[in-house]
């Protein structure tokens, strides 16, 4: 996606206006903002969550299938199988070295149609004029609550990241996802 947008006949430079924002910072998003990077594209990424996106709310221990891919900056990467710790250090370590920027903590909020391009509003009430989104929010993204007395207690999570912490346990899962 990067590489089509990067191959469009540029509009003259509007310092207002980025090449594009990437809603995202899984494996897809990730990608994508280092291909934005080594085309020398104005952009910015934004990710509620941390680098890695629903690879990081894997449970501990996981072991992640991969295949072997091209990553821009950081060259070939071999993994075949790997645990998600393993993966997620790489990912930091080719995030460090990169120098990519991704604005963690932030939530899109909505996106507005607006001549020129669009404008992508955060729950920071940040907004970015932009001539082009790229969502890659994959499937996890943000649980969707039952708004029913006591989903804000401790003991009520919404991604499971040990299991063994619930061996032995009477636990109800309320949802298939």
């Amino acid at each position: 996606a990067i590489e089509a947008i990067a191959a469009r006949p540029a509009p003259p430079k509007d310092p207002d206006f980025l090449d594009v924002v990437i809603v995202g910072a899984g494996p897809a998003g990730f990608s994508a903002s280092l291909m934005a990077l080594s085309k020398r594209l104005s952009y910015a990424t934004i990710e509620q969550d941390s680098l890695g996106g629903a690879v990081f709310q894997y449970p501990r221990g996981k072991v992640v299938m991969t295949q072997p891919a091209e990553l821009a900056i950081v060259g070939k990467v071999k993994f075949r199988s790997t645990s998600k710790e393993d993966l997620l250090a790489f990912w930091q370590q080719a995030e460090k070295v990169s120098g990519v920027q991704i604005d963690y903590g932030r939530r899109m909020e909505s996106i507005e149609r607006v001549e020129g391009g669009f404008v992508v509003h955060t729950d920071k009430g940040e907004q970015h004029r932009t001539r082009n989104v790229l969502l890659a929010i994959g499937r996890r993204g943000t649980p969707r609550k039952l708004g029913v007395v006591g989903e804000q207690l401790p003991k009520v999570v919404y991604r499971l990241v040990d299991a063994e912490q619930y061996q032995g346990k009477k636990v109800l899962v309320v949802g298939g996802g």
